[in-house]
């Protein structure tokens, strides 16, 4: 081959490679970067049960007597590979919140089957319930907006509005910059009573109910049957804290979460009745501990949306440099 020939070579194959850096960090990265089968996430919290109504006569209590219970929430998030496909991550999360005496408050497993790409939920694909929306993770690539969080309580979506940045260190991980979103609503109907109430009450129960609220008129009631069943429109409002790892979109720490439950029985005349409220805080040792889990993801990241399309970059204007500056030189005479 002459030196031309071979200098062309060289340039060509150097403006190939140039061409191939922006498609490997704009196009290759968003197909390369997704959902791994390797997630596996404590989260510990320490929280607080708050009880406005006697738990078996369900009376109104008086804010002096409300009924404080302390729990130990963990909340475990595993991926589930033999279940999982090339395009869907199935994610488990068994969530159990125990207080005194080892009571069993909240002992719940769930299915998420997510968008390997997107982190969205989609509907089958071993889900155990059709969702939308982002839970238990964020996108990869988290960015300053606001995103729909599902919710299994309420079947539906509600906004996270991203409100800050902030540091998050971990036992061995630096400071690392992290998004803070703030998740609020409405109280919105629950599909399924909250923990553990029943569907509905007997007119009996109700008129006891009726007869504890202050400003209330018993005889207002006397049409309801004492043995007939009534159905309960419960209500859940959400207002929560949730702190995101950008490159990885997983949630590193909650330092704030409350949810408060009620009844709407305004169809009653009784206006909305405040049953309980559950608020939770994320253990500071456990959330440096997500926080190095998280940090192990980051040197893959970089290698595959830095280092691969730098490394390209560079090498592509060393070849096309040297097949230019070859093929430009004039040959020498015979």
């Amino acid at each position: 081959m002459g030196r031309s020939k071979a200098a062309l070579v060289i340039l060509i194959i150097g403006l190939v490679i140039l061409i191939l850096a922006p498609i490997w960090k704009w196009g290759v990265v968003g197909a390369v970067v997704k959902v791994p089968d390797t997630i596996d996430v404590t989260s510990v919290y320490d929280g607080v049960l708050s009880l406005n109504v006697d738990p078996t006569s369900l009376a109104l209590l008086p804010p002096e007597l409300t009924v404080k219970v302390p729990l130990s929430i963990v909340r475990r998030d595993v991926s589930q590979p033999s279940k999982s496909s090339s395009s869907v991550a199935v994610i488990k999360e068994t969530t159990k919140a125990v207080g005194p005496g080892g009571k069993a408050f909240i002992n719940t497993t769930m299915y998420y089957a997510l968008d390997r790409k997107t982190s969205m939920n989609v509907a089958d694909h071993g889900a155990d319930a059709k969702r939308k929306g982002l839970y238990p993770i964020l996108p990869i690539g988290v960015k300053k907006q606001t995103y729909q969080m599902w919710s299994d309580d309420l079947g539906r979506t509600g906004p996270a509005k991203f409100v800050k940045t902030t540091k998050v260190t971990g036992l061995t991980t630096p400071a690392t910059e992290c998004f803070v979103f703030l998740a609020t609503g409405p109280a919105e109907p629950t599909i399924n009573p909250p923990l553990g109430l029943p569907k509905s009450l007997t007119g009996a129960q109700i008129k006891a109910l009726a007869a504890s609220m202050p400003g209330v008129n018993p005889a207002s009631l006397a049409g309801l049957s004492d043995t007939a069943q009534y159905p309960i429109t419960y209500m859940k409002k959400t207002t929560a804290t949730l702190v995101a790892e950008p490159r990885t979109g997983s949630i590193v720490s909650i330092p704030s979460n409350t949810d408060e439950y009620s009844i709407d029985a305004s169809a009653l005349g009784l206006g909305t009745i405040k049953l309980a409220s559950i608020h939770f805080e994320q253990i500071a040792e456990n959330v440096a501990k997500v926080m190095d889990e998280t940090a192990e993801n980051f040197a893959l990241l970089k290698m595959v949306g830095l280092y691969i399309p730098l490394v390209l970059l560079i090498l592509g204007v060393i070849l096309t440099a040297i097949g230019g500056i070859w093929f430009a030189r004039k040959k020498p005479a015979a």
